[in-house]
């Protein structure tokens, strides 16, 4: 009995154990990620996680263990983690197991540092938005969808949007109104001249990719 006992304690002890790795290229999470609502609302923060990862790497379970303070990023975090995130699973004795990881994810208005695959990370909306192009990320696009969106943007004298026009039709409606959504929360006025209070416009070229959910 004591030999059999010895010889279970040296196979689980000797046994090579590993953690699971993030796995592929493309980036988890990315800038067109950022909540449009929590974006215009100008919300912040860091969000705690903890992800369960199977033994095909694949996240099938997270929940937020310190939140950001917003329910917005939180749930955001969480969607594209257990959507995106792929792994290379944990081993024990050779053989994938289930495991646990942990990780912390920032969301911030400005500029951020490119973001790589992993459970830390940051994004940030690229804001403003200069006049000329914005690309946005969307789970689907519609049959009828046939080309980006161009579209004009009038700003006040306060430097704030007043108005967006499509002047050339994405295909869809609905599209067409989600391009001017976004360009009233993220697009910035050309730069005036000292002194001047005139109200300016600009034209945008919106287009749209469709989020490609992780291979397994």
């Amino acid at each position: 009995m004591l030999l059999v006992m010895a010889l279970l304690a040296a196979q689980v002890t000797t046994g090579a154990s590993t953690k699971p790795t993030p796995r592929g290229d493309a980036p988890w999470i990315t800038n067109d990620d950022y909540p449009m609502e929590e974006a215009r609302a100008r919300h912040e923060g860091v969000v705690a996680f903890a992800l369960l990862v199977d033994a095909s790497g694949h996240a099938v379970g997270c929940d937020v263990t310190a939140t950001s303070g917003f329910v917005g990023l939180d749930k955001q975090t969480c969607f594209l983690m257990m959507r995106r995130a792929r792994f290379n699973p944990a081993l024990e004795n050779g053989r994938a197991v289930e495991s646990h990881v942990t990780g912390n994810f920032t969301w911030r208005l400005g500029n951020a540092p490119p973001y790589r695959n992993g459970v830390d990370g940051a994004v940030g909306v690229a804001a403003p938005v200069p006049p000329g192009a914005l690309q946005l990320t969307v789970a689907t696009l519609p049959s009828d969808y046939r080309q980006p969106a161009k579209a004009a943007i009038s700003f006040g004298t306060d430097q704030r949007v007043v108005d967006c026009r499509i002047l050339e039709s994405s295909g869809n409606a609905a599209i067409d109104r989600v391009a001017c959504e976004q360009l009233r929360a993220l697009a910035t006025a050309p730069s005036a001249n000292a002194g001047s209070t005139a109200a300016k416009t600009a034209a945008y070229i919106v287009s749209f990719r469709v989020d490609t959910p992780a291979k397994p």
